[in-house]
């Protein structure tokens, strides 16, 4: 009984042990290195930007440059004959090994090194999402992990509900070392930091905005295109009385218009008529007096009759619309409402540098 007590107290100590060697395992590997108004960043925060940054900024280009060229021929060519495989299958299955050993080397060091950016601008952004926050804080404003997660399954493709795409997307960061924890607080960040400056300047951006002038302009005739369908009823000589009959021949088949599709059916019916479609034609390439006719006449309408060139014609409208015309000046133009964000963006932040008390516990550089 004694010794039962004994080894249940050994295992015991041993436990207690263990915990505290993790502790200060976990401790070591998260020294403090900057305290932002008494909030600490980590040495594992960092470890987790530079990595972050790595992955989301030219990932695919910096792995292509260390994958191919001479250099990596070369090593591939050395491993090879270090292994010295006795046979062809051997061999492939060696080379397989290795390729797939220089690949996690070259991903190692893509996301050791941070996509060419500085460990003192990594601690600089990490500084920057941490005083954003407490500024959302400072105003109540919260971001839950709801709105985390739903402009995250944007971003991996899927929509509400789409889980598991959401989780592939996260998995594609964890199988390089990347957190959950990291990629939400990035995301939160931002959308607390979008609500900061809403609430901060939304007002006096709407104010600006308004001033601005518009470059919006009603269109033009000329930039109008019609689809039509041209009723053509020829007149036989210049007699009033044949002309007046067409007139009429010409109007009643306008009273019963329903559709450009019916029209040509119709029309049939009357001995020498037609129909003709004209389809994304400008106003211009109309007859003069008919185009004021077209330009009144509603989508689904037909004008009444006029006399065209010894024939009588009628125009149904069957589409009418506005041609956009391309304007690369317009196009190259910014948006001015993001340009104010980020300019209001831009100086809070460095107010609230300003009046941080940022405390660096270590090395930067």
């Amino acid at each position: 009984m004694r010794i039962a007590k004994l080894h249940r107290a050994a295992l015991a100590v041993a436990a207690v042990l263990s915990v505290l060697a993790l502790v200060a395992t976990d401790a070591k590997a998260q020294n403090i290195v900057v305290l932002v108004n008494d909030e600490p960043i980590t040495s594992g925060d960092i470890a987790q930007r530079t990595r972050w940054m790595a992955r989301t900024s030219g990932f695919g280009d910096r792995m292509k440059a260390l994958l191919t060229g001479d250099s990596i021929k070369e090593r591939f060519r050395q491993l090879m004959i270090k292994a010295n495989p006795r046979s062809q299958a051997e061999a492939e299955q060696t080379a397989e090994r290795i390729k797939k050993q220089l690949v996690e080397e070259a991903k190692g060091r893509v996301l050791s090194e941070g996509g060419g950016t500085s460990r003192k601008q990594v601690i600089e952004t990490l500084i920057e999402d941490k005083l954003k926050l407490q500024a959302a804080k400072r105003l109540e404003i919260t971001v839950s992990d709801k709105e985390v997660e739903e402009v995250l399954a944007q971003r991996a493709g899927g929509g509400d509900g789409k889980k598991p795409q959401l989780n592939e997307f996260y998995q594609q960061f964890e199988a390089d070392g990347i957190s959950r924890k990291t990629v939400q607080n990035i995301i939160r960040a931002q959308l607390a930091w979008r609500d900061v400056i809403r609430r901060q300047y939304g007002p006096r951006i709407a104010a600006m905005l308004a001033a601005l002038p518009t470059d919006d302009q009603k269109p033009a005739d000329g930039d109008i295109q019609f689809d039509v369908r041209v009723l053509r009823l020829a007149v036989a000589g210049s007699d009033e009385r044949a002309v007046s009959q067409r007139m009429m021949e010409a109007e009643n088949l306008r009273s019963k218009f329903t559709s450009c599709a019916d029209l040509p059916k119709r029309a049939k019916l009357v001995a020498d008529a037609s129909v003709k479609a004209v389809d994304k034609a400008k106003l211009a390439s109309f007859n003069k007096d008919a185009q004021p006719l077209i330009l009144k006449a509603s989508e689904g309408q037909m004008t009444p009759p006029i006399l065209v060139s010894g024939a009588v014609e009628a125009y149904a409208i069957c589409k009418k619309g506005v041609v956009l015309k391309r304007n690369p000046a317009a196009e190259q133009k910014p948006d001015a409402r993001a340009q104010e964000y980020d300019r209001f963006s831009r100086r809070y932040l460095q107010e609230l540098k300003k009046s941080a008390s940022i405390d660096y516990r270590t090395k930067v550089d």
